[in-house]
C-alpha cells in the first residue's frame, strides 16, 4: 500500500493554508482590513437611503389590496 496520494493531499493542504495565511497577514499589515464599515455604505445615496428597503419581494401587509401596482 502506497501513501503517496495521502502525502500529496496533505502537502497541498499545508501549502494552501500557508499561502492563504501569508496573503491574509500581508493584507492586514498593509491596512486592507481597516475601516471596512465605511465602504459598506458606498452603495447608498439619497434615492436609496440606509435602512429603507426599496425592493419589495412580497406585498406589504399593511397596504390595502386594491392600491398596489398591478404586476404581470
Amino acid at each position: 500500500m502506497s501513501y503517496t496520494p495521502l502525502v500529496t493531499i496533505l502537502v497541498v493542504l499545508v501549502v494552501g493554508a500557508a499561502v492563504t495565511l501569508t496573503v491574509l497577514f500581508y493584507a492586514q499589515q498593509k491596512g486592507h482590513f481597516d475601516n471596512l464599515t465605511s465602504e459598506a455604505y458606498v452603495i447608498f445615496d439619497e434615492d436609496e437611503p440606509v435602512g429603507e428597503p426599496q425592493d419589495q419581494l412580497f406585498d406589504d401587509p399593511d397596504e390595502p389590496q386594491g392600491s398596489s401596482d398591478s404586476r404581470a
